[in-house]
């Protein structure tokens, strides 16, 4: 497609975006929040934003930013099944010119409890950048029982669903 992309990081606190309801929505008003804040800073130019967020026991869960969060997180994840949902939002202007939202449903192994902190102590750099405190494509695959839907949903971008929408914007 010969697009060429940067990358510029939304500066936003993702906790303070209005309206949030702990249901799957949440992801697409952070995305869409994200593309706003960029939008008014690069006018005429296409932007495109993401966010996963996981809807768990009708809660929104979000990033850790300490140790304890994350082994919190893990287990209670521990041999039970939560969704990702993934937005992407495209805009230019402040104009919403399309979303999506990808669903995954998630189900975790039974895990021991000290293979679960023996992990986020030796991994916290990386899974405190991750909703859920994992990472699928590293050492985290290790919790996977099943994963329904978009494997690349977990990581953060549905790759098929972004290069269809992008082709036929």
């Amino acid at each position: 497609m010969k697009f060429r992309f940067q990358y510029r990081s939304p500066n936003i606190n993702e906790k303070k975006v209005k309206d949030l309801n702990n249901d799957k929505y949440d992801a697409l008003k952070i995305a869409k929040a994200k593309a706003k804040y960029l939008s008014k800073k690069y006018s005429n130019k296409i932007i495109v934003t993401f966010d996963t967020t996981i809807l768990f026991n009708k809660k929104t869960i979000y990033k850790c930013n300490n140790i304890e969060c994350c082994k919190r997180t893990l287990k209670s994840f521990n041999n039970k099944t939560h969704d990702l949902y993934t937005a992407m939002i495209f805009m230019i202007n402040s104009n919403l010119i399309k979303s999506t939202l990808t669903k995954t449903r998630i189900t975790f192994k039974n895990t021991r409890a000290r293979d679960i902190d023996n992990y986020v102590e030796k991994n916290f750099k990386q899974v405190s950048k991750a909703v859920g405190c994992y990472n699928i494509e590293g050492k985290g695959n290790i919790f996977f029982k099943n994963i329904y839907s978009s494997y690349f949903n977990i990581i953060g971008i549905d790759v098929i669903n972004f290069l269809k929408t992008l082709k036929n914007i």
